[in-house]
Formats: C-alpha cells, sequence, structure tokens
C-alpha cells in the first residue's frame, strides 16, 4: 500500500515533468479533486520537500504575481498577497528571488548563488535599495554552510 505522501510525491513529480514551476496547493488540489485538509498539506509539504531533498527541484515561496500560469491564489481576503510554497527547476525563478529559496541541494548552488550575485548588484546600484538594506551582502550557500557548521561545533 502507497503512503499518502508517497501519492502526493508522484503527483507532484509529474507535475514537475510537464511544468517547470509547480505549487504544491494546486497540485494537491489537482489530485484530490477538492481543497485538502490541513493534515493532507502537511503530507504534500513533506513530499516537496524530499523531492527538493532529492536534488529534483528547489523548493521556493512566492507571491501569486511571482509564480506564473501556475500560481496559487487563495480566495480569502487580502490573502493575494500571500506567498505559497512551489516546487522549479526554472533558474530564471531561482536567480530573480534566490532569497525565497527555502530548500535546495549543492546541485543548485551555483544557480542560487548567482542569483545572490545579481541581487547584490541590484541593491548596489539602486540608492533606494541601498539605504534600505545596508550592509546587506550576499554570501555564497557553501561559505555560509561551512560558516554555520564552524559556529555550530565551536558552541
Amino acid at each position: 500500500m502507497t503512503s499518502v505522501t508517497e501519492t502526493f510525491r508522484q503527483a507532484l513529480q509529474n507535475a514537475l515533468a510537464s511544468r517547470d514551476t509547480v505549487s504544491i496547493r494546486n497540485a494537491l488540489i489537482k489530485v484530490l479533486e477538492r481543497e485538502p485538509s490541513k493534515t493532507e498539506v502537511s503530507a504534500a509539504h513533506k513530499a516537496a520537500r524530499r523531492i527538493a531533498e532529492d536534488g529534483d527541484a528547489v523548493l521556493i515561496s512566492l507571491l501569486p504575481q511571482q509564480a506564473g500560469a501556475d500560481a496559487y491564489v487563495p480566495s480569502a481576503r487580502g490573502a493575494r498577497s500571500q506567498a505559497s510554497n512551489y516546487l522549479t527547476v526554472d533558474e530564471k525563478i531561482i536567480k530573480d528571488l534566490p532569497c525565497r529559496v527555502g530548500l535546495a541541494t549543492e546541485k543548485w548552488d551555483a544557480v542560487i548563488d548567482e542569483g545572490m550575485r545579481l541581487t547584490q548588484r541590484k541593491i548596489e546600484s539602486e540608492p533606494m535599495l541601498s539605504a534600505m538594506l545596508p550592509g546587506w551582502k550576499a554570501e555564497p550557500r557553501a561559505e555560509k554552510r561551512a560558516r554555520l557548521a564552524a559556529e555550530a561545533s565551536a558552541n
């Protein structure tokens, strides 16, 4: 017997096979053909994390206007400005929004780091952004992992 998480994982992988960016909630609604329960949403997010941990996609949080055609737009009042989780293999989205990446393996480091460098340049070239984000620096993911590991071992 297949677990619910495995069923959702297969549904998400099938969706990723046909699209570069997949709304976890939209894929779940299509499988269930109804609004999912909190338990089902939790199982779908667990399945999405496994896909990201395997390096098959990046787990990223996006606003509806950032997600494109597969955007999940909640119906609740004011919810249009709430981010939802997506799986993506779209390098443009990852480069444009590297700070929104929730989970990615080392396989995606180069793409995310390039996006961080581009973001750094944007911040430095825009006086308004520079004023709002003083001292913001892009840190390569490999260096950040090494720094965090060193800090953890020191404590």
